[in-house]
């Protein structure tokens, strides 16, 4: 199946991602509500008023951030299966609509998705320590004329060939039922690194879009705001900067809730389309992990778990 075809019957996934993200917002404004009323009511003073905000503040909201991202990967697993299902086969299986399918699917494979949450956090780590490194070689060549520009578009292209990985590989592991779950995991990680060409040609395809989509949509958008709050007596000087803050918000939601997403299906089924049914490199097994601590992690427990017999992908756990 087409890639836009998969974007336009999976688009109601994208509507479900957006609602639980204004669902948890909605939670998070209701909390800090409570705290603020709370901590008003008690008026805590000294060290009991640290002791108190590190209660409610920092611990509610690292428990708050955790359910959060965890509900919205499940939801992100259950729309990865459906688009696995559709770039490979062309559809889900019959008996099936793509939502009861995709929840059907993350059950059944409950290990994997709760093994790539936790590697979902590792490669978010990963990327930003690149971006750090970028940053800082940009800094140090400040002096000259455009590096800054070009560092921050070379950190928007890492971002993208990174940020997706997590994605690709547990469409791999739903793909390949039957398999160890460490053991897909590992060779999806291999056989990403192994289709560079593919994956950087795909990277540098949607970093040429997303500037084109912002530089557009900015002066679209831009125009539209200008235009109405320009229309408005008493803001003044004000106006424009009201309209500017306007705008970046307004398109930032829009990359956030609905570009985002399609990015995710065009990176995954190009992704697909090489990786599946390939056979992983084993130079390229040895390499990643004297490159990464974390992979040499993750095959070790592959191997772990196939030396102990342990329940492979997709078997009732």
């Amino acid at each position: 199946m087409k890639t836009s075809a998969i974007i336009a019957k999976t688009f109601p996934f994208m509507l479900i991602r957006l609602l639980a993200y204004l669902v948890f917002f909605i939670g998070i404004c209701i909390y800090t509500a409570i705290v603020v009323w709370i901590l008003g009511a008690i008026e805590p003073e000294g060290f009991f008023a640290f002791v108190s905000f590190a209660i409610f503040g920092g611990g509610g909201w690292a428990i708050y951030r955790f359910v959060r991202d965890y509900i919205n990967y499940m939801i992100k697993a259950a729309h990865v299966a459906v688009i696995a299902d559709m770039a490979i086969k062309g559809g889900v299986p019959e008996g099936f609509n793509m939502y009861n399918y995709g929840v059907s699917k993350v059950k059944k494979f409950f290990v994997a998705s709760n093994v790539l949450f936790g590697v979902d956090r590792l490669v978010s780590g990963s990327v930003r320590q690149i971006q750090r490194v970028f940053g800082g070689i940009g800094e140090f060549l400040k002096f000259i004329p455009g590096v800054k520009a070009f560092t921050q578009i070379l950190n928007m292209f890492v971002d993208i060939i990174l940020n997706y990985l997590d994605e690709c590989i547990l469409a791999y592991i739903f793909l390949n039922e039957g398999q160890n779950v460490w053991k897909s995991a590992a060779d999806g990680v291999v056989l990403y690194a192994q289709n560079w060409k593919t994956i950087l040609k795909t990277g540098g395809k949607i970093l040429a879009f997303l500037i084109v989509f912002f530089l557009v949509s900015f002066l679209i958008f831009n125009g539209i705001f200008a235009g109405i709050f320009s229309g408005i007596d008493g803001l003044g000087g004000i106006a424009m900067p009201i309209a500017w803050v306007l705008t970046v918000a307004f398109v930032l939601v829009l990359k956030w809730a609905i570009l985002d997403s399609i990015i995710m299906i065009y990176m995954m089924t190009n992704y697909l389309k090489v990786a599946y049914g390939a056979q992983p490199s084993y130079d390229l097994y040895g390499k990643l992990q004297g490159m990464s601590k974390k992979f040499k992690e993750l095959f070790g427990k592959a191997q772990e778990a196939q030396n102990t017999a342990s329940p492979s992908a997709g078997a009732p756990v």
